[in-house]
């Protein structure tokens, strides 16, 4: 009997999130000296923390107003249709990010936490998750919308054309603190300290099984809420 090989966890990291004072234009191209300077986070799959075929970096800058999220997602088969606020979007070719400034669990009350998802399209779902678990209805936490979001999308390729192999897709996403309820007005400060990870749905005709999920963070669950293996976000 062949011996299987142990899987090697990947430590988990926390990132640094630089603080830029210079103005990031949100166009998707992320082309400011700043972008330059972010630690680029690459991808695995849960589970195995094996590479994936479909590679993809992740990003991350803040200043007074914003936490920046910039993403590189190469993807021969890029595609999306969902056009509506809060549609599902996580059954097409989604980035996602997800955050919780409160890093500290609170089982006997609220523990809120954010996920935003988003297609190739930019069509946004976002949802403010007061509980995790809570929720018996898929529209009782993205009923929020996060006002002032900003959204781009650049596309190397023909979106919606399998016919076609495509190159990647870039995404840069702004997320206004003041669009975030529990913060109650407190931006982030140098050294403060919170949770997330950026991850990924890709579908494909050019995957083996039609379909890849990846993390920026060692998951040891294909379960993207589950914040206990999410990495640290420490402002800088």
């Amino acid at each position: 009997m062949e011996k299987q090989k142990k899987i090697m966890v990947p430590k988990k990291e926390t990132y640094a999130c630089a603080f830029t004072s210079a103005p990031i234009k949100v166009d998707g191209f992320l082309d400011e000296p700043a972008w330059e300077k972010a630690q680029i986070l690459n991808f695995i799959r849960p589970v195995t923390f094996r590479e994936p075929i479909s590679k993809t970096e992740g990003r991350l800058l803040y200043d007074k107003e914003y936490l920046y999220v910039g993403f590189k997602a190469y993807d021969q088969d890029i595609w999306s249709y969902h056009t509506e606020r809060d549609s599902i979007t996580c059954h097409e070719d989604v980035l996602e990010i997800f955050i919780k400034p409160d890093p500290v669990a609170h089982p006997d009350g609220p523990d809120p936490y954010y996920n935003f998802e988003i297609n190739a399209l930019g069509t946004v779902m976002d949802a403010f998750n007061v509980k995790r678990g809570a929720a018996g209805n898929y529209n009782r936490w993205s009923s929020w919308n996060c006002n002032s979001l900003k959204v781009a999308i650049q596309i190397k390729g023909t979106i919606n054309d399998w016919r076609d192999k495509d190159e990647y897709w870039a995404m840069e996403v702004a997320i206004p603190f003041a669009g975030l309820p529990s913060l109650a007005g407190k931006n982030p400060r140098k050294g403060d300290n919170w949770l997330f990870h950026l991850s990924r749905y890709d579908y494909s005709v050019y995957l083996p099984e039609g379909r890849e999920i990846t993390s920026c963070a060692p998951l040891s669950k294909a379960d993207f809420h589950f914040y206990e293996d999410w990495l640290k976000l420490r402002f800088e």
